[in-house]
């Protein structure tokens, strides 16, 4: 019942109780329980702990998003409690590192405790892991880091003194624009700005490749870029990956950042 007057018909109005109900504020649900402005939250200590794991046998064919799945369901059967990200969909606080070293994966995760014994966690870890996941090491980890850039070794099918003049004009340009398609969009980026000083390496350039908040340049536009620079046409014949870097993340101070 809406709590007005009763009208002629003998329906109960809606006025004044529409009235009433406009007056609470906007945000509160009637009837539900969630929205207390009084209520207080405790906060809720966490410990960040670097993991580090063997992937083999046939472990190593799952994707991150399984493994990641798999270890959090490995740590909540050892009696672990993962800490939630703040917002309004919480997710396990989980991050895997982008993959090395099978033999060497690397895993942060925030667990719920003041402190944990890192030799015990270790133990019950492993006795909840499926074959071919081992538990090596467990650690504190350091603050929370982003990935800043990554080194790359390009080959090329070109003579080593082709590729020292191409290597050469590169470092020496100051734009060098390759055209980017995605199936969302075409646009030119500028390689030089994030890949301004590669080197030779035999019939290799190791380029070291920014990442910031514009965006970033595909290994494969590097080595165009450094086709284009040549004077006798090549080709790009092998990309590997030699390194990730990563920086502490900046912490938000009102409107400012902070390192």
């Amino acid at each position: 019942m809406s709590g007005g007057s009763v009208a002629p018909n003998g329906r109960p109005g809606i006025v004044e109780g529409m009235a009433a109900a406009n007056a609470a504020p906007m945000s509160a649900p009637f009837g539900t329980g969630w929205w207390r402005p009084s209520a207080t939250h405790p906060a809720v200590h966490a410990v960040r702990i670097e993991l580090r794991l063997a992937i083999r046998d046939r472990a190593r064919y799952l994707s991150q998003l399984e493994l990641v799945e798999l270890l959090l369901a490995a740590l909540r059967r050892a009696g672990y409690q993962i800490a939630l990200s703040n917002g309004m969909r919480p997710r396990p606080v989980i991050r895997l590192a982008p993959t090395r070293d099978a033999e060497d994966e690397r895993c942060t995760v925030e667990l719920v405790g003041d402190s944990h014994d890192l030799d015990d966690l270790v133990v019950r870890f492993a006795a909840n892991c499926p074959r071919g996941v081992v538990p090596l090491e467990a650690c504190l980890a350091g603050p929370p880091t982003a990935v800043t850039g990554a080194t790359y070794r390009i080959v090329f099918d070109a003579p080593g003194e082709t590729l020292a003049q191409a290597v050469a004009a590169h470092r020496a340009a100051s734009e060098l624009r390759i055209p980017q398609c995605s199936p969302m969009q075409h646009r030119a980026v500028d390689v030089h700005r994030y890949a301004p000083e590669p080197r030779l390496d035999g019939e290799a350039a190791i380029v070291q490749i920014a990442i910031d908040d514009d965006g970033s340049a595909k290994p494969s536009g590097v080595g165009r870029a450094l086709a284009s620079c040549a004077p006798d046409a090549f080709a790009v014949a092998g990309i590997t990956r030699r390194a990730v870097h990563a920086a502490p993340k900046p912490v938000r101070v009102g409107a400012t950042e902070t390192t």
